[in-house]
């Protein structure tokens, strides 16, 4: 009994830490975009309703609530909005415990009791500025974006193309300097990294695959989050493998994967059937393993699960990428 009552606390924690988020966020300004639970999603649709639908999540992220910050980016707040799943988790905590003092039940006293410690430990944890599974947490969000403008700006693009991308609009459709990033930033600032991604991502849309490459060749992934270097590692390893593909580059594609053999968040994001992630996966099964059988069949399976990302911006990217493989798989078979 107490180890269900344990789960569903748990879950709960879950949706009340993701609905502090929420509340928090608008309370800044934000406007909806999506809310996740496991893999059921109420995303906001092209008529601006909120729909529920399914579409696969990261492994290791149980929740989400994205929102959009306010147009004017000098009116972005952060810090409320990232506090406020964790704020959500103590106050709930709190609430328990009061329950506890007041309840007499030996049985439901114990409960309380652990859902107190669950709720306030976890809310807790999720303020300071730590990594979780290679995942930095909210506190780590606060901190890393607080430490320069660049870094602040980037964690305002992360939010902000999510959601007009979420809208329709496709990386191709923006200024080519919006995603500039200043010679003096930190590049190895996980929110700077990411706008070097967006305008690497925005490079390749283009077909400037050289450039696109050499963006993301300047972070240093030793001091990324694991998280963040693996995403940029199996960016690397797809250009290496797709857009270049000569020996060179899939020898170094191959040395990269070895380096990686015993990273186990960079191996779960090397077997996580998401759509954002199977194109490099079908890429290696292609030139590193030469199971084209398998390669097509994780094409396949990408483009099955593309649409159900709900958005329409990363859809576009991740079909470009499968088109380019689908190519290129056509010139060696």
């Amino acid at each position: 009994m107490y180890l269900i009552v344990f789960f569903i606390g748990f879950f709960l924690m879950i949706v009340i830490h993701e609905l502090g988020h929420l509340v928090c966020g608008y309370l800044s300004g934000y406007r909806f975009v999506s809310f996740r639970f496991l893999v059921w999603v109420w995303v906001k649709n092209d008529a601006g309703k909120i729909k529920l639908t399914k579409s696969p999540g990261l492994k290791g992220m149980a929740g989400q609530c994205l929102m959009e910050p306010p147009d004017d980016e000098k009116d972005f707040r952060f810090v409320l909005y990232n506090l406020g799943g964790g704020l959500a988790n103590i106050i709930t905590g709190a609430l328990t415990l009061v329950g506890f003092f007041f309840t007499h039940t030996e049985p439901l006293r114990f409960i309380l009791y652990l859902l107190t410690i669950l709720y306030v430990l976890s809310g807790i944890l999720n303020l300071l500025p730590l990594v979780s599974g290679g995942i930095p947490l909210d506190g780590r969000n606060i901190a890393e974006a607080s430490k320069s403008p660049d870094a602040r700006r980037g964690f305002y693009l992360m939010l902000k193309v999510n959601a007009e991308m979420s809208r329709g609009k496709h990386l191709a459709d923006y200024d080519n300097t919006f995603f500039t990033v200043r010679e003096s930033a930190d590049v190895n600032n996980y929110f700077v990294t990411y706008m070097l991604q967006l305008r690497s991502a925005q490079l390749e849309e283009l077909e400037d695959y050289q450039n696109s490459y050499k963006l993301l060749l300047q972070p240093d992934l030793k001091k990324l989050p694991r998280y963040y270097g693996g995403q940029l590692m199996l960016s690397l390893i797809f250009h290496e493998l797709v857009y270049f593909g000569d020996e060179i580059f899939v020898q170094q594609a191959g040395n990269r994967l070895n380096e990686k053999k015993k990273d186990k968040v960079f191996q779960k994001l090397l077997t996580m059937k998401h759509p954002a992630f199977l194109p490099c996966q079908a890429a290696k099964a292609a030139f590193i393993d030469f199971d084209t059988d398998r390669a097509r069949e994780l094409i396949t399976q990408a483009r099955e699960l593309n649409s159900s990302q709900q958005n329409h911006g990363q859809e576009h990217s991740v079909t470009c990428m499968l088109d380019k493989l689908e190519a290129r798989l056509a010139n060696i078979e």
